[in-house]
């Protein structure tokens, strides 16, 4: 099940600001791939808004229709236009996510909006569907997303873990500690499980008090 958030009803003019502007970057992206494009704002940015804070940089999740003609237009587009950054993606393993390629543009090439002066736009292509993607990102906190209508919507495991300050291991198909690395000083006061936590230890295993 997934769940519409309401971003910004409480929060400073910054991040709603952002909100808008990606808003707008992403239909522009959209605007200038071949039609059928299919693209979300996910993870850091989403996440970041919801928590009341501007985001550093906007990822844009994405995939081309799957025949030829449009597959070699965007391909030519992209490398026309943006730099791509793939190898910086290789150390967090993400190619396990089918992820294509990843190019870099800074956000004031599609908006003026000075909400966005000093962040860059990822463009991250993938070969399934977005929303399956990040449907399956490892960590719960990242399971957050925006559409081209400026609906940002999150799946249950976002959802128990903003509500309960913890972030979940959902999963360990790539190696998620370098990533956590990144993530952890910035969301102190969650708490962190890993997928395999088992629990407190079985009572004749725990420690006892001695008393002297």
């Amino acid at each position: 099940m997934d769940y519409k958030l309401n971003i910004c009803a409480k929060y400073s003019l910054y991040p709603k600001a952002q909100k808008a502007a990606a808003k707008n970057i992403l239909r522009k992206f959209l605007a200038e791939m071949p039609e059928g494009t299919i693209a979300y704002i996910a993870g850091g940015a989403p996440r970041d808004w919801h928590h009341g804070w501007g985001c550093r940089d906007i990822d844009i999740f994405f995939r081309v229709p799957a025949d030829h003609n449009n597959d070699l237009a965007a391909t030519l587009h992209l490398h026309k236009h943006y730099d791509r950054i793939h190898h910086k993606y290789h150390s967090y393993e993400y190619d396990g996510q089918g992820v294509m390629s990843v190019h870099e543009v800074p956000a004031t090439k599609f908006s003026n909006a000075k909400s966005v002066q000093y962040t860059n736009v990822q463009l991250i292509r993938v070969k399934d569907h977005p929303l399956k993607v990040i449907k399956d990102f490892p960590i719960s906190l990242s399971r957050i997303w925006m559409n081209p209508e400026g609906e940002v919507e999150c799946d249950l495991w976002y959802r128990s873990g903003y509500n309960h300050y913890t972030i979940y291991e959902v999963n360990t198909k790539q190696y998620n500690y370098r990533y956590l690395e990144k993530i952890l000083p910035r969301f102190s006061a969650y708490t962190f499980i890993p997928k395999y936590w088992t629990g407190p230890r079985p009572a004749e295993e725990q420690i006892k008090e001695i008393k002297c």
